[in-house]
């Protein structure tokens, strides 16, 4: 178990990450402290006098029982002063000692708030492609586990392992002074307690890593399967869930008692050398009683005073786990606090007001990594004000990364193309005007616990009520709502669960249209809705958004077939373009997927005695099969 290079050096990174974080959140309360650990001191100092006082106690009883003493009232006298000095150390040790403790927990929770305030506001700052790379268990472990962690260091393993290294280092003089000799035998211990600290402290400090990652795991496994608990109960998979939670629990299990074990040896090896210490002080101190060199009281008061210095290098080895898991824990914080940030809103930024919502890309290309594959290849497309662009592609075309980069949501690395708003580079617009000004409905609803009117208002608090009433009359929400007995104060309940999956599409959608924005991105946010409904938000859309421009994403033509420009993509790269018209008229790959969508429908028409139809135009639609003689039934291709 001997530790490896590597632990080590993620050890020393550990610690060097918990000099920053005292630095940057404990510096500015150095006063308080420097108060606690005066206090410390002080009460470590009063917890010296009392072998030593133990020690004259019982030297002064010997006198009074020796047979060859006389009695008297000074003995007495004396051991009475002495218990009275020993309560008046202890009584100042508690005081100290509760003190010190309300100051810490104070400190300790201002830091730990402040602390997770700050990961908090850092993770709002991250581009998405961290999100998109870790687990939502393992981010949501450093905001509890690590921090808990942490505190559990800060509030209690911190305050134990200041008190004993002040008292290690004062009870070494004091023994020193006591008897030289002796103290020599008893502090040749301590080189054989690092040696076992030393041992154990590589394969504790990864164990208590893989402990993390365990817990990780697990809160990702429980985040995952509770969210989507309704899909494991429509295909049966309650066993199997449970199996894997299971497993999970077990590979935790392990890890933890291979962890506990390894504090267990360390803790049994250190309870040895302490009782090997302890016997070899003895039997030398008893030597130098008899040869007259040191009184019982003195030896006792040595012992009590070794025992007082043996106890904290014990229990640092019970306390190894925690200081591991606390390096741990440092490190996953400053890794979080590490991570780069892809865009500072709002310092030194171009700030925009009224936006026409002209959007423009140019010469766009972008992947998920350095290196990687192009989801977007030489994108170059214009919106004007009040234009709909609509665009057409199937899963993996990269339609959801071209909505994605106007925002930001996605930065654009210098030298792959720009966007434009109004003529200026998004890059340089601030941040929160540019989400204000281009907004983006994705096609996963994603609503908040709360009800439908903390929703709508969510990127608008202030929007006054018509506005709503305005919205929801657009998105077809108007009637549910009016039917429900809390209209706009309704829950939603988590993740909008209350609701349908239309429902919830449309109430996202009305949420951007309260925010008002002067370019809305959606991303096939109506693909829950049927057709009707979708036709009728869609019309409603062209009325309410005139002036404005619109980008519409989908694989469904008839999402994008009204729209004043079309273009399709394919692999990330702009195949076609034209209208709806136009593009059929092509019969290229827009045309295909035209026929491959309108396949199933059927057409009815109706063929007058003459035998000419009395209206070309085709009416689309499934309609009872009536085989009367007056009518045909025909295939669309």
């Amino acid at each position: 178990m001997r530790p490896i290079g590597a632990a080590g050096n993620r050890q020393r990174t550990a610690w060097a990450g918990l000099a920053r974080i005292e630095a940057r959140f404990l510096r500015s309360r150095r006063a308080v402290l420097l108060l606690a650990v005066a206090g410390l001191l002080c009460q470590a100092v009063l917890n010296l006098p009392i072998p030593v006082l133990q020690g004259l106690a019982i030297d002064q009883l010997i006198l009074v029982f020796h047979p060859g003493v006389a009695a008297g009232a000074a003995p007495a006298v004396t051991i009475g002063l002495i218990l009275a000095a020993m309560i008046a150390c202890h009584v100042a040790r508690m005081a100290l000692g509760w003190k010190v403790s309300a100051m810490m927990s104070r400190v300790t929770l201002e830091v730990v708030r402040e602390l997770t305030d700050t990961l908090h506001r850092k993770l709002q700052r991250l581009g998405m492609t961290y999100f998109d790379r870790e687990p939502t268990g393992r981010i949501m472990a450093r905001l509890t586990s690590d921090v808990g962690s942490l505190l559990l260091f800060l509030n209690g393993g911190s305050l134990q392992l200041i008190s004993d290294l002040i008292l290690a280092v004062a009870i070494s003089g004091v023994l020193i002074w006591l008897q030289w000799r002796l103290a020599l035998i008893g502090l040749l211990a301590l080189p054989l307690f690092a040696v076992n600290h030393r041992w154990f402290a590589g394969s504790i400090h990864e164990l208590s890593r893989a402990m993390r990652e365990q817990v990780a795991a697990l809160y990702a496994l429980l985040s995952e399967r509770v969210s989507a608990v309704r899909v494991v109960r429509s295909f049966t998979k309650e066993d199997a869930e449970l199996a894997e939670f299971d497993e999970r629990i077990d590979a935790q299990r392990t890890v933890g008692w291979a962890s506990l074990k390894a504090v267990a040896d360390q803790g049994a090896w250190a309870t040895w050398i302490n009782g090997l210490a302890l016997v070899s002080v003895l039997a030398y101190g008893a030597v130098l009683v008899n040869h007259g060199r040191l009184t019982v009281g003195e030896l006792l008061a040595f012992f009590g005073l070794l025992t007082q210095l043996y106890q904290p290098i014990v229990r640092l080895a019970g306390a190894q786990a925690m200081l591991a898991a606390t390096a741990v824990a440092v490190d996953g914080i400053i890794e979080v606090l590490d991570e780069p940030e892809p865009a500072a809103p709002g310092t030194g930024s171009l700030r925009i007001v009224r936006p026409n919502g002209r959007l423009i890309y140019r010469d766009v290309s972008f992947a998920y990594s350095p290196g990687g594959r192009p989801v977007l290849d030489h994108i170059s497309l214009e919106v004007e004000p009040g234009m709909t662009l609509g665009v057409l592609g199937a899963s993996g075309s990269g339609k959801t990364t071209l909505l994605a980069l106007a925002p930001r949501i996605y930065e654009l690395a210098e030298g792959q193309g720009a966007i434009l708003l109004d003529g200026q580079d998004v890059r340089g617009i601030n941040l929160a005007d540019l989400r204000r000004s281009v907004a983006l409905v994705p096609q996963q609803a994603m609503l908040f616990e709360g009800t439908i009117r903390s929703n709508l208002t969510y990127a608008a608090p202030d929007a006054d009520p018509a506005a709503l009433h305005r919205a929801l009359e657009v998105t077809g929400l108007e009637g549910l709502v009016a039917t429900l007995p809390k209209g706009l104060d309704t829950p939603v309940g988590e993740r909008g669960q209350t609701l349908s999956g239309g429902q919830r599409q449309r109430l996202a959608l009305a949420r951007a249209l309260v925010a008002d924005p002067a370019v809305l991105l959606l991303d096939d946010c109506t693909s829950a809705v049927d057709g009707h409904t979708e036709s009728v938000i869609q019309a409603a859309l062209r009325e309410f958004w005139l002036g404005r421009s619109r980008v519409v994403v989908s694989h469904k033509v008839s999402s994008v077939r009204d729209a004043d420009w079309i273009l399709v993509l394919d692999a990330g790269r702009i195949v076609e373009q034209g209208t709806h018209e136009a593009l059929l008229r092509l019969g290229g790959h827009y045309a295909r997927t035209y026929r491959q969508q309108t396949a199933g429908l059927l057409v009815r028409v109706d063929v007058p005695p003459n035998g000419v139809p009395a209206d070309p135009a085709p009416r689309f639609g499934v309609v009872a099969a009536d085989r009367s003689p007056e009518s045909s039934w025909l295939a669309t291709d």
